[in-house]
C-alpha cells in the first residue's frame, strides 16, 4: 500500500470517527437508546457484593453439565428475568483511551477496505462505495445482530448502533472513492489480447 492509499485510510477513519462522536453526542436517540436503574446506589451495592472481580457477567447461568441447572436457566430466560452485564469494579479504561482506541480500529478498518480497493480491477465510485457498504453490512449481519438475537439488546439500541455504523462507513466510502488512487495494473485479459492482436 502506497502512502497515498494510507493517507486515504487515514481521511476516511477521521471521518467515521466525526460522525461516530456527533452521532452519540447530538443525536437523543443514543441517549434513550440506553435506560438507568431506578436505585443506582441498590444495583451497585448488589454488584459489589457478588461479584469478585472484573468481567461478563449472566443470570440466569448455570455450570456447563448440570442438564437440570441448564434447564431451569434456560426457561427463566424465555420467562423471567435476564441480565448480560459487563462489569468492572474499579473503573475502566479513561475517555481519552477509549477515543484513541476507536479511532484506531476505524483506521485498521479503512486500511482493510482501502487494500481491498486497490486489488479492484472496477475503480469506479459507485463500486468503491458500494464494496465499502457491502462490508459495513456484512459486519451487522454477522456481528450485530447475532447479539441483538442472543442477549436480548433492545430494538432501539441495535437499531441506533446499526445507523451509526451504516451511515459512518457509507461516507467512508465516499471518502475512499475518491482518494484512493486507481488501480493502474490494468486488465490481464485485456492485455493479452491487445498482444495477440498484434
Amino acid at each position: 500500500m502506497n502512502t497515498r492509499s494510507f493517507l486515504a485510510a487515514l481521511a476516511a477513519a477521521v471521518v467515521v470517527f466525526i460522525w461516530q462522536s456527533f452521532s452519540h453526542m447530538a443525536l437523543s436517540w443514543s441517549h434513550n437508546s440506553i435506560s438507568p436503574f431506578k436505585n443506582s446506589k441498590a444495583i451497585e451495592q448488589t454488584i459489589t457484593n457478588n461479584v469478585s472481580a472484573d468481567g461478563i457477567y449472566m443470570l440466569p447461568h448455570a455450570p456447563m453439565g448440570d442438564e437440570e441447572a441448564m434447564t431451569a436457566a434456560h426457561k427463566q430466560a424465555v420467562e423471567g428475568v435476564s441480565v448480560f452485564a459487563i462489569v468492572t469494579l474499579n473503573g475502566k479504561k479513561s475517555f481519552p483511551q477509549c477515543l484513541a482506541l476507536q479511532f484506531g480500529f476505524n483506521l485498521l478498518g479503512a486500511l482493510l477496505i482501502t487494500f481491498l480497493l486497490t486489488k479492484l480491477s472496477h475503480d469506479g465510485m459507485g463500486c468503491r462505495v458500494g464494496v465499502t457498504v457491502f462490508f459495513s453490512l456484512f459486519t451487522v449481519t454477522t456481528a450485530i445482530l447475532p447479539y441483538w438475537a442472543w442477549w436480548a439488546f433492545s430494538n432501539s439500541y441495535t437499531g441506533f448502533v446499526i445507523f451509526v455504523h451504516v451511515v459512518g462507513w457509507t461516507l467512508a466510502g465516499f471518502v475512499l472513492a475518491k482518494l484512493v488512487p486507481k488501480n493502474d495494473d490494468g486488465d490481464p485479459a485485456v492485455e493479452a489480447s491487445e498482444v495477440n492482436s498484434e
